[in-house]
């Protein structure tokens, strides 16, 4: 019975460190989490704001690596991988903030088409215990309209 248990919590170690990275490199510690963000997870800033003005939408995300010591004297890190070429599967990993260009096909009253290019930013803030992605509108289109399932990896430097 005992040896069950020492295995139950010896799997659940390793599932949990599956998805983290910590890095020790004299005297620093570099703590490493990735963060998968569906596009139901945005939520709509609540501020009055006018159409195209501003608009953005964050997600928070708890990080416990991000203590009082981590305020005073650590840094955190961002970055954004972003898939340049879905056919073959090509990206590659962006410090925040990262503008993003969005292709947008719209349509005229004459029922002609053309591929437009969207811009919105993506930033991060971070405050102890938690971080927050914050996409934001730069040129009035609604940024809620063109999200798409992303990786943002966070690392910790104390």
């Amino acid at each position: 019975m005992k040896s069950k248990a020492v295995t139950a919590i010896l799997v659940a170690m390793v599932a949990m460190v599956s998805c983290t990275k910590n890095y020790y490199v004299e005297g620093t510690s570099i703590h490493t989490e990735e963060y998968k963000i569906v596009p139901n997870d945005w939520q709509r800033n609540t501020g009055n704001l006018e159409p195209g003005a501003y608009n953005y939408l964050y997600v928070e995300k708890t990080n416990s690596y991000i203590t009082r010591d981590v305020m005073n004297s650590g840094s955190v890190q961002g970055d954004v991988y972003v898939v340049y070429d879905n056919a073959n599967d090509l990206g590659a990993w962006n410090p925040l903030p990262y503008v993003y260009p969005i292709e947008i096909t719209q349509t005229d009253e004459s029922g002609n088409q053309e591929i437009v290019i969207a811009s919105e930013t993506l930033r991060m803030e971070w405050e102890e215990g938690k971080v927050t992605f914050i996409l934001q509108d730069l040129d009035g289109y609604d940024p809620l309209d063109l999200v798409s399932s992303m990786s943002i990896r966070v690392s910790v430097i104390y």
